[in-house]
Parts: structure tokens; sequence; C-alpha cells
């Protein structure tokens, strides 16, 4: 492959990745739950408020509209200007925030004036033996199947050891040619290794999110909801086990292209390759369960009363703050995942470990590769 055809796959599949994103993000306000709109509590019959509607509308049009513009754009940059390049990748993100905040404004205008309040101040309604029988996300034993991968990686670059060059071609640029090396010895051996473990540590944490993320239960519907998050937390658990398994697998490029099994065009279209594989199937399970399995339940009378009201405890529809609520993960109010609990000390401790370790991760790699 030339370097201009890889620069072309390359700079095509970014635009690609970028678009599809987009569409996820455009899709939001018809993937959350039937109780919100644009992370507003509001009662379910609420949904078919033209005023609501059309905003929906509107925040899909614009979002396309901007993810297909940063499509063409990555497109135009990848190559000229990587650094503008980088940023128009995260126009779609940065739109569809900046819409949900206006739309939030404006949903919240029509609550007050509708009178859409709630009864009740309770935390959250329990769904009793519903919830108790309903399906729950796979274990967290099953990340114990990233062990084999990162054992096979290992294998496979004590094998391919003898025959890589010294030094070892470490890195590529976007024409494929080597722009930096490393002295051959156990640092070779270590990275892929490094890198798959540090991975597999990042996916089991957010494994463990799921599992610990408090059950959301509709009080209309307080049994069909309770099944539809737990098939929705099923699937979310399964495919981000089956994607962090493919992603971190593909490390073990690596080993073959220090030793020169694979050339570095065919390394950067396997890796493309692997990273859409891994977007289409989250993408496919968003848009089959929405939100907390808020798809499943689309076709249940929707009721006009607002049991349940916790807008105050989100700040900017995204941060959720709450001391008295003991959960430290909570489904997420507008997008598809869960957020944390920022009223709980546990949250920020967690997030403290987590830039520790990736702090001494970074500072690892530098000192004991350069």
């Amino acid at each position: 492959m030339s370097p201009d055809l890889i620069s072309l796959v390359t700079s095509t599949s970014m635009a690609l990745i970028t678009f599809l994103s987009g569409c996820l993000i455009a899709a939001t306000p018809w993937l959350t739950r039937g109780r919100e709109a644009f992370a507003v509590s509001v009662p379910e019959t609420a949904q078919a408020d033209p005023r609501i509607r059309s905003m929906r509308r509107a925040y899909l049009a614009c979002t396309l509209a901007v993810s297909a513009a940063s499509a063409v754009a990555t497109l135009v940059l990848y190559s000229a200007n990587p650094l503008a390049m980088a940023a128009v990748v995260c126009a779609p993100v940065a739109t569809g925030f900046l819409l949900m905040l206006v739309f939030r404004t404006r949903v919240r205008a029509i609550k007050r004036a509708e009178g859409w309040g709630t009864r009740n101040a309770r935390l959250s309604a329990v769904a009793g033996a519903a919830e108790a029988n309903a399906p729950r996300p796979l274990p967290l034993a099953w990340n114990l199947l990233y062990l084999p991968v990162i054992l096979a990686t290992l294998a496979l670059s004590l094998a391919l050891y003898p025959a890589m060059p010294d030094p070892v071609p470490v890195h590529f640029n976007a024409a494929g040619v080597v722009d930096d090396y490393m002295p051959k010895g156990w640092q070779v051996i270590v990275m892929p290794i490094a890198i798959q473990a540090f991975m597999a540590l990042c996916l089991a944490a957010s494994h463990w999110q799921i599992l610990r993320s408090r059950r959301p239960s509709s009080p209309e519907h307080p049994v069909a909801s309770a099944i539809a998050y737990g098939m929705f937390a099923r699937a979310q658990s399964a495919t981000l086990l089956v994607t962090g398994i493919v992603i971190t697998a593909s490390i073990a490029i690596m080993p073959l292209a220090f030793a020169g099994v694979v050339t570095s065009d065919q390394s950067y279209v396997a890796l493309i390759v692997i990273i859409i594989a891994a977007i289409l199937p989250n993408l496919a399970v968003s848009l089959v369960y929405g939100q907390a399995g808020s798809r499943l339940l689309r076709r249940m009378t929707a009721s006009n009363e607002l049991e349940f009201d916790d807008d105050e405890r989100w700040r900017l529809g995204l941060f959720y703050v709450n001391r008295e609520d003991p959960s430290v993960v909570v489904p997420r109010r507008f997008g598809i995942g869960w957020a944390m609990n920022w009223g709980n000390p546990k949250s920020w401790g967690l997030a403290a470990l987590l830039v520790a370790a990736v702090v001494v991760f970074v500072v690892l790699i530098e000192i004991l590769f350069r």
C-alpha cells in the first residue's frame, strides 16, 4: 500500500467513526427514558407534547449536520493539520452538549408553566420481587478472560523475539515510515503486556461500575422497568466484555510489527477494522435497548403523573450530586451509560484512584521504555 492510500484509508475511517458517534449523539433524545426530556423529569405523556417533539427534531437535525460536516473536515484535515482534526472530531459532542443545555432550559420552563410536579419526594421506586428476579449484568469474574489474551500475547512476543531487529521499530508516522526505535531488550516484551494489563484494568473498572449502579425503576411500571433495566445492563456488560477482549487482543499486533511479520500498512488497516468493529456492537445495543432499557418499554401506556423528580440533583443535566443517596453509580440522565454520584465521597476517591493509576502508568512507561 502506498503512503497516500494509507492516509486515505485512515482518514476515511476516522471520518466514519466521527459520523457514527455523531449519529448516536443525535439519537439521544429518543433513547432516554420516557420520564425524562433533555435531562428534565417530566410525565411520560409529555413526550407527545409538540414543543418537546419539535426540540427533539431540531436536536437531531443540528447534531447530524455538525457530524456530517465534522466527518468531511476530518478527511480534509487528517494529513494537513492533525491538531485541528482532533478538535473537529470533538465538535459533535460539544454541539450535543450545548443543544442539550439550551433545550433543557426550555423544557424546565414548560414544566413550570404546565405545573408538572411530583407528589412524592422519595428517592426511588422499588420493584420488589421483580427486581430480584430481573436479569443481571455478567459477574465481574468474566474479566478473567483477559488473562488468556495477555498470556497469549506474552507467548507470541517471546516466540518472535529472536526475529526482532536491533533496534526495534516501535512507532510509525501517518505515511507508514518508522520514526522511533527502541533498543532490543526485555522492554520490547513487557510493553504490549503492560498496555494490555492497563486496558484490562480500566475495562474491568467499567464493568464494576455497571454492577454497582443503582437499579432505577419506574413507579408507573415497576415490574417491566426492572426487567428492562436488567436486560439493558446485561447487554451492556456483555458488549463491554466482548469488545474489550477484541481491543485488548489487538495489542498483539505490536510484537508482530516489531518482528516484521506484518507491515505498518497492514497494522493500520487491522487497527481501523478492529476499532470500527468495536463501535458497531455498542451502537447497536444503544439503539435496541435505549438508556436503561427505555426502548423496551416504549409500547406501554404512558402516565400523565410525575411520581419522581430529582432535577435539582443533576447539575447541567450530566453530573449527579446527591449526598443523601448512598449509591456511587447511577444511570445517566441524558445519554447512554452511567454516571458517578459526586455527592458521595467514595466517588471522589475512585476518581482520584483512576487519575493516580493513569499517571503512574504513563510515568512507568516513560521511565522503563525511554
